[in-house]
């Protein structure tokens, strides 16, 4: 299940509980550390929570003063202060990797140590798999199968916790809903297939226009909406007029033909009194202004 890379000091024997570690672990000792320690994993299904509980159960047999847990798609997990001595494990099975698991302390590790913390990995694995299947599945509902950009789900989850972070802190929040400009009739000329290369293309250039810190979603077929962090109006307005612009002058093969597409865009910026629902009223309400004035242009609201 694991493979390891470690200094190993094993001029010392460490008793934990009634568990002797002298390189050969009590055999009843272990099989009920690992019996309770299966328990515990168990109960959650949230990788977090499966890595602090494992992370916990060890710290009762020795002193372990931190773990660390990344993979090659999310954000490293860190627990605990990072101290010198490290030992890594590759949890992965023949064909199934996990990811990179590290462990810290200000000593050594001892060989006994390591002996029950392989046998310990080897029952994290299997909860573990389970949890990040689960994180992976919840990603995915969360994902607009085409563009791969947040679904409306995914926003909605999302509003409410940026706009009450904003209003806590008292940072500028920016909001700014776009709407491609006569999609159907798109559509209905060259076929959903080019229907849909229009709408990628849109979304990469709207992310081309962001920061990081940025969020965009997928609000409806050709709609979308962008949460512009640390954003006043003027700023939002500024950045919707780039992308406005980048998406103007940058048309799409279809075909033998290069096909033009615009948008409408409507921005507002966040006020003290605002719920959600007004944020996203106010936003809708200038892009409506800004598709009865002719398209392809950005209102504020």
């Amino acid at each position: 299940m694991a493979t390891m890379t470690t200094a190993i000091d094993n001029t010392h024997k460490t008793p934990f509980g009634s568990l002797t570690v002298n390189g050969f672990a009590a055999e009843n000792d272990l099989h009920d550390l690992q019996f309770k320690l299966a328990n515990h994993l168990q109960t959650t299904l949230d990788v977090n929570h499966t890595l602090t509980v494992f992370f916990n159960n060890i710290a009762q047999l020795f002193t372990v003063e931190s773990l660390g847990f990344e993979d090659t798609v999310n954000t490293p997990i860190m627990l605990g202060q990072v101290q010198k001595h490290t030992v890594t494990y590759n949890v992965a099975s023949n064909n199934n990797k996990l990811g990179i698991l590290k462990l810290t302390r200000k000593k050594p590790f001892l060989e006994g140590e390591l002996a029950v913390l392989e046998t310990l990995i080897g029952v994290l694995f299997y909860p573990l798999r389970n949890a990040l299947l689960y994180r992976k599945a919840l990603q995915l509902s969360m994902r607009d199968p085409l563009t791969g950009i947040g679904n409306r789900q995914a926003m909605e989850n999302c509003f409410e916790r940026e706009i009450k972070l904003a209003l806590r802190h008292d940072n500028p929040l920016s909001l700014a809903i776009i709407d491609i400009d006569h999609f159907k009739k798109m559509n209905d000329t060259h076929g959903h297939l080019s229907g849909d290369k229009v709408i990628k293309h849109i979304v990469h250039s709207v992310k081309d226009a962001l920061r990081e810190t940025d969020q965009t979603f997928r609000f409806g077929g050709e709609e979308f909406v962008i949460l512009l962090h640390n954003t006043h109006q003027e700023h939002a307005k500024l950045t919707a007029e780039r992308i406005r612009m980048m998406i103007a002058l940058s048309p799409v093969d279809i075909g033998n033909e290069q096909v033009h597409s615009t948008v409408s865009i409507g921005i507002t910026s966040l006020k003290a009194n605002d719920t959600t629902n007004s944020f996203l009223k106010r936003a809708d309400d200038a892009l409506y202004k800004a598709k009865e004035a002719g398209r392809n242009r950005v209102m504020h609201g």
